[in-house]
Formats: C-alpha cells, structure tokens, sequence
C-alpha cells in the first residue's frame, strides 16, 4: 500500500539516531504541483466557456443535494462521502462568484473609459 503522506506530497525522511538518542523526524515541505492550464477548444467562444462553467457548478450543486438527500434517507452510511460532495459544490460556486465579479468591474471600468 502506498504511504498516504507520500501520496500527499509530504515526505518523511528517516529517524536520526544521534549520541543523545533518537532525534525527532524530519518533515520535507510538500511540493506545489502546478496546475496545468487548459486550453480552451478551438472554435469555442467566451460564451460556450462561460455556460459550459456554469453547467459544472450546476451538476456539482444537484451532486450534492443528492448525496445529502441519500444520507438523510440512510442509503449512505458515509457522512465525508457527503461532505466532500457539498464542499466541492461550495467551492464551485464561489469561484464561479469570483468570476462573476471580476466580470462586473471589468464592465464597469470599460464604462467609465472616455472614447
């Protein structure tokens, strides 16, 4: 089975045994993994983008309730399988927020712009 502090990206290195007695372990910093960024499909505009996202928040949202309708009615015994579920729905839905916003003050500045 693989070490899940390994599969995290945090490595432990080896006890050290020194003249004083065992020494405590050394914990390696987690390494970044870059996020690879993806590059939209030819062809697609801003819009098909924009509503293709907007489907993915809905899908996680209705995962969610989902998931947390079959806890309530005992098909799931796992409350994280759950929690993970409306988690990602939240974070979906407050990037898509984010980005709602930025959206808002990119029109507003381009309004106020003299020609």
């Amino acid at each position: 089975m693989a070490d899940p502090l390994r599969l995290a990206g945090i490595g432990i290195r080896s006890i050290g045994i020194g003249p004083t007695g065992v020494g405590a372990p050394q914990v390696e910093p987690p390494q970044p993994r870059l996020a690879r960024p993806v590059a939209p499909p030819s062809g697609a505009s801003f819009k098909d983008m924009l509503a293709e996202a907007i489907g993915e928040v809905q899908r996680l949202q209705t995962e969610a309730d989902t998931t947390v309708r079959q806890l309530v009615a005992g098909e799931i015994s796992d409350v994280t399988e759950t929690m993970v579920a409306v988690e990602k729905a939240d974070v979906a839905f407050q990037t898509m927020m984010l980005v709602r916003n930025k959206m808002v003050q990119a029109y507003e500045e381009i309004m106020r712009m003299q020609v």
